[in-house]
């Protein structure tokens, strides 16, 4: 998926101009460079936000976690993410992420051991992965270009299995999947020309697919509608 955004023909691509206070403004932000003289100013003033932000690709790391409002979701989610301009403001991206959680059957919301095991009911952890792509609108405010506001929705799947402890499960529940649509945004602030930090807040609305098997009966499927957020306060990224 990552090959097809970087083959995709550019309408528009901010990059690092070489030298000079030259550079271009779009609603995406501004790309560009500050010239020798002014940049030497604001060493005499000490640190100052940056004039211009660059553009055209970037990579982020995000964290940490999700909730699940109706159903379970494990809530630790580590990312990385990339996102491809398109023209301006325009931007694709896709990324994937480690879930992880630790908890008993309160946590995963399930019934307490198997059939004949019920006070078997230990905590256990929970890993899994998540992965997702989608279209954002990254806006660009002429006053304060190193503050960019984000419109986001997308499309994901996730997958994650449930613990076992000593080689015994503690719940019937084998494993879960959701696909899920996911509107949401987010914020940056560049400290730098080409680094970010900021937070993102996403809705998760789909449905999970179970399987769940009790002691001498077959594995059995079944549906839920689900609904969760991801709130993720911390991510860095880097623009080029």
């Amino acid at each position: 998926m990552l090959l097809v955004f970087a083959l995709a023909p550019r309408l528009a691509h901010a990059a690092p101009p070489s030298g000079g206070a030259s550079g271009s403004i779009g609603t995406s932000g501004a790309s560009g460079s500050r010239s020798s003289s002014s940049s030497s100013k604001d060493d005499d003033k000490g640190f100052s936000m940056p004039d211009m932000v660059y553009g055209g690709n970037a990579i982020s790391f995000l964290a940490p976690m999700q909730f699940g409002i109706v159903g379970y979701e494990p809530r630790v989610r580590l990312g990385l993410q990339y996102d491809y301009q398109l023209y301006k403001g325009q931007w694709l991206y896709a990324g994937a992420a480690a879930l992880l959680d630790n908890g008993s059957h309160r946590t995963f919301k399930t019934g307490c051991g198997l059939s004949g095991q019920t006070g078997r009911c230990d905590n256990g952890t929970v890993a899994g992965f998540d992965i997702y792509a989608g279209y954002a609108y990254k806006f660009y405010i002429r006053e304060h270009p190193w503050l960019v506001p984000i419109a986001r929705g997308g499309l994901g799947f996730q997958w994650w299995r449930y613990p076992d402890i000593g080689g015994s499960r503690q719940q019937a529940r084998i494993r879960s999947l959701a696909f899920s649509v996911r509107p949401g945004g987010g914020l940056r602030i560049f400290l730098l020309s080409d680094l970010a930090i900021g937070i993102d807040l996403n809705f998760q609305v789909g449905v999970y697919a179970h399987k769940d098997q009790d002691i001498g009966e077959d594995a059995e499927g079944s549906a839920q509608f689900n609904f969760g957020i991801e709130v993720l306060p911390l991510i860095v990224e880097y623009r080029f």
